[in-house]
Order: C-alpha cells, then sequence, then structure tokens
C-alpha cells in the first residue's frame, strides 16, 4: 500500500523536486522522467515507514536518482565510444589485423548475448548495458535478487565458454 503522507508530499513539491532535478541534469525531460521514477519508488514503500522530514527525504532520494543516472551515462558513453572506435575506425595505433580481430570477437560476442535464454539475456542487458544494479533489475522484473543474480552468473559462464582462447 502506498505511504499516503509521503506521496502527498510528493505532490506538494513535485515542480520544485523537478526543477531540482532539471537544474542538476541541465535536462527538463530527464529530469520529469526521474520524477516519474520518484513516484514509482515512493509509491512501492512501506506505508508504516516513518520519516521525519519528508521534504528532505524526497529531496535525498531524487539526487541520488539523478547521482544514478549520471553514473549509467558516463558507463555508457564510454560502451559508446569503444563500440564506436571498433566500428568507425577510429584506430589510431591498432594494427589491421588486431582491428579485424577486436570487429570480429564483437560480432561473436553480440551472437552469443543473442543466443542467451530471453530471460537471462534481459537481466544480463539491464546490468550491463544500462547499468542497472541488481536491486533495480529485481523491482523491474518482479524477481528476487538471488535470481537476478543467478541469470547474471549463468550469462557470464555462458559468453565466457564461448570466447576463443587467446
Amino acid at each position: 500500500m502506498p505511504s499516503p503522507p509521503l506521496l502527498r508530499v510528493f505532490q506538494e513539491n513535485e515542480g520544485d523536486l523537478r526543477a531540482f532535478m532539471a537544474s542538476r541534469l541541465r535536462c527538463p525531460f530527464t529530469a520529469h522522467d526521474l520524477a516519474q521514477e520518484l513516484y514509482l519508488k515512493i509509491s512501492a514503500l512501506d506505508a508504516r515507514q516513518e520519516v521525519t522530514n519528508a521534504r528532505a527525504y524526497l529531496f535525498r532520494m531524487a539526487a541520488n536518482l539523478v547521482i544514478d543516472h549520471l553514473r549509467r551515462e558516463q558507463r555508457q558513453g564510454g560502451l559508446l565510444a569503444e563500440v564506436e572506435s571498433l566500428l568507425w575506425g577510429h584506430t589510431e595505433g591498432i594494427s589491421p589485423e588486431r582491428h579485424a580481430m577486436a570487429q570480429q570477437e564483437l560480432r561473436h560476442l553480440i551472437t552469443a548475448v543473442e543466443a542467451l535464454p530471453p530471460a537471462t539475456r534481459r537481466v544480463f542487458k539491464l546490468n550491463r548495458f544500462d547499468g542497472k544494479t541488481q536491486r533495480e533489475i529485481a523491482d523491474e522484473l518482479g524477481i528476487s535478487q538471488t535470481a537476478v543474480e543467478k541469470h547474471i552468473r549463468k550469462a557470464l559462464r555462458r559468453l565466457a565458454a564461448c570466447r576463443p582462447e587467446p
């Protein structure tokens, strides 16, 4: 059951929360999305949980969501830069042979990920590509954190098994 006092405080401060997040993100659209995520998080909280300063609690949760979002973006940016480097030939200092081998390994890895069982593939992509924590994935998919861990282990075992020997 949702926590009515906390939801009420959220509704009273939603504009301020979005402005707070937008100032840190420099994007009102992302702030709006994160405000919706914040609403879902507080809706899922135990109604018996007491919060002494609900407004401060909500702003702390909002700040944490912003930090998580920025970390995810940074991780994705690094991955994107690596992939772009491999795909579009930004290969200064890399021999043509090494570049070809890396592209072949990337294709092999993509095929291996796509060959994973659907549930395992989804958990793996949420964790490794979207940067979500195991707890976030468990909450999003409605499964236990242990199940998430098992899916990730299964994916890593299968991907390691299909990796060519050096």
